[in-house]
This record gives C-alpha cells, structure tokens and sequence, in this order.
C-alpha cells in the first residue's frame, strides 16, 4: 500500500468567462508525495499547469503562491498535466490511498475535468474516479475540534515547523504528509497530539475548546 498527499494551487477564472459557471478556479500547479506502508516518503510529484480562462495569474495568486506568468507559460495544459499526475500516481503497481487536506482540491479536479472535458481512462478510476480521503476532516474530528484548522495550525499543535513555503503546492503536500505520519504512528502521536486530544474530551470540570486555543485568528486553508 502507497500513501499519496496531494495539494493544489489555483487561478481565479476571468470573471467575465463563461467558464465560471461551471468552475471559478483554474489549477497552475499540482504537487504531491508518496509515503511508503511505514509512511516513508519514496517519491514527489511537481507540476505548473498553464491555465486558459485568464489573461494571466492575477496579483493576488501571484502574493500568495509566487506563481508568476513565466513559470505556468510554457507548462502542459490541464489534460496533459493530469495525465502526467495520475500516471505518476499508478506507476509503483501497488495499492494507494490519496489523500488532502479539506476535500476542496478534489472537487476542483472534478469541476475541472467537466470544463475541459476530460475523460478518466479505466486505469485512472483509482485516482479519479473515488473521493480522496479528506485530512482535515479526520485530524479535526479526531481531535474533537468542531472547527477547521489550518495545516500550519495542526503543525504549530504537533510541534512542528512548516517547512518550505506556504502555498506551495509541493511544500504543502510534503507538510501534510509530515502530520499525516504524526497521526498514524502511535509513539509519535503520544508525544505530540494525544494532549490535545485529552483538552478536548469532556471532563467534569467543563474545559472548552475556547479555553485552550484563541480561534480569533484562525484561518481555513
């Protein structure tokens, strides 16, 4: 069995784009990592994907992910770079299970391939054709939290630096994949979020979420 944690990055579609009834966002950029049974990464994917519903990346994604125009303009367009993605994905052979932080990446791959009408082959239904498992969900449930949180949150509660750069789909990925082994190895989870874990069950003494973190400055991601 072979772990995948995958992250994306968008554009926002041209608003006057007839395109946007159907998705506002364009992906430029998959990244992803592959975790071994141990939840050892063996392997990474990177791609830019050059988008078509807009004159180029606009400022604000450009602030946020340090895409530029340069970077996505001689990229593969979407079917080619999800081709490259999904072959990448299946290429051990092995069993996978994908996974992301919130469900949205997935349904943007969704929406996307309905745009650009991309049809999954049969080999693809392993990738594409089931929802990938949503980690946010999980770690915030199994936390006992009725929020989200961000990933670098859930780093800064696991006691772990975000590595690299936020918004980066590949540095995000590997981020995810990093908490991901935290959660599903035992000693390390003791160590880290069992603590948590332990605030947030109910006592007789009555201890809330709102006594232990101030959410006033959380985010969504």
């Amino acid at each position: 069995m072979k772990h995948i944690v995958v992250d994306l990055e968008m554009n926002t579609i041209n608003h006057k784009s007839w395109a946007r009834s159907i998705c506002t966002s364009e992906i430029i950029e998959i990244g992803a990592v592959m975790l071994d049974e141990n939840y050892k990464e063996i392997s990474s994917f990177r791609t830019y994907v050059k988008p078509v519903y807009n004159d180029g990346i606009t400022k604000k994604i450009t602030k946020l992910t340090g895409i530029t125009d340069e970077m996505v303009q001689n990229a593969p367009l979407f079917s080619e770079a999800l081709k490259m993605f999904t072959s990448w994905c299946l290429g051990t052979g092995d069993d996978i299970t994908i996974y992301a932080w919130s469900e949205s990446d997935y349904d943007q791959i969704g929406g996307e391939m309905l745009l650009k009408e991309y049809e999954i082959s049969d080999k693809e239904q392993v990738v594409l054709g089931r929802k990938w498992s949503d980690f946010q969900d999980e770690f915030d449930s199994h936390l006992g939290f009725e929020r989200q949180v961000s990933l670098k949150m859930a780093l800064d509660m696991a006691g772990v630096d975000f590595s690299g750069r936020e918004h980066d789909a590949l540095d995000d990925a590997r981020n995810t994949a990093e908490l991901l082994t935290i959660f599903n190895d035992k000693t390390l989870f003791d160590k880290t979020l069992k603590k948590i874990k332990e605030v947030m069950e109910p006592k007789s003494f009555g201890s809330t979420l709102g006594d232990v973190f101030d959410f006033s400055m959380l985010e969504i991601a």
